[in-house]
């Protein structure tokens, strides 16, 4: 008896373990399909690639090949930096300094793709799934508009999200993601050896090709969502 006892104890405690994650998930690569939908049918599909590095976060959009970056300071101030790929350039903000209007503030937004106030105005209607794989789905809907998210919990990280608000559906599909220490390492890397332009010094060289490029094109004046349509507009709404 004595020994069934102590075989079913450690079955017991074998599978706590394996529910546990041990997942670091402050070093990640999740990548995310965009689509907009009307009427049913896809109008817009774009990629976007979140990057975790400790204090510093990015969302990297192929298609424009901007990626946005954020850095979390001990005093929990954020620093945003905008990097243009392509060019091989970036702008930077101060923390606290307000950039088109409004201080970067909501660190989690920018962790994990939503507000972590956004959890608690949703209805947890279904959970499956133990650990690393756990996931969660919540819900709400109101006159106008139904939101459904599925959640991550022990990563911190989006599964699916989708909103729809008369005949327009904007869905976020997580569809891969990675944890190679190395390979981040090397992303955040080769960012931080772009050249980079104070956006306070920006209106005061006027000789400088690329930047005349940015301002004309609405990139750096605009908000620094990271959605951008073919002709270089910011469109509204990209985040929640």
């Amino acid at each position: 008896m004595q020994q069934l006892f102590i075989l079913w104890l450690l079955m017991m405690v074998s599978s706590v373990v394996k529910a546990e994650c041990n997942i670091n998930h402050s070093q990640l690569r999740a990548e995310y399909q965009l689509q907009t939908f009307k009427n049913g049918q896809a109008i817009q599909t774009s990629p976007l690639v979140l990057w975790r590095n400790g204090n510093t976060v990015a969302h990297q959009f192929p298609n424009t090949e901007i990626t946005e970056s954020w850095f979390l300071l001990n005093n929990k101030q954020i620093k945003p930096t905008r990097f243009f790929d392509h060019y091989q350039r970036a702008i930077e903000y101060q923390p606290g300094e307000k950039v088109h209007g409004k201080t970067e503030k909501d660190w989690d937004y920018r962790y994990q793709l939503i507000s972590a106030s956004l959890l608690p105005q949703l209805t947890l209607s279904a959970e499956s799934g133990s650990g690393c794989q756990k996931e969660q789905t919540y819900s709400k809907s109101t006159e106008n508009t139904t939101i459904v998210l599925k959640w991550l919990p022990e990563l911190q990280l989006v599964s699916s999200f989708s909103s729809t608000r008369g005949d327009v559906q904007e869905t976020w599909q997580l569809t891969s993601q990675q944890y190679d220490q190395p390979a981040i390492e090397l992303f955040f890397t080769q960012l931080s050896q772009y050249q980079s332009t104070d956006y306070a010094d920006i209106g005061d060289d006027h000789t400088d090709p690329f930047l005349a490029k940015m301002i004309n094109l609405g990139f750096v004046e605009h908000g620094a969502s990271g959605f951008y349509n073919t002709d270089g507009q910011p469109i509204e709404g990209g985040h929640h």
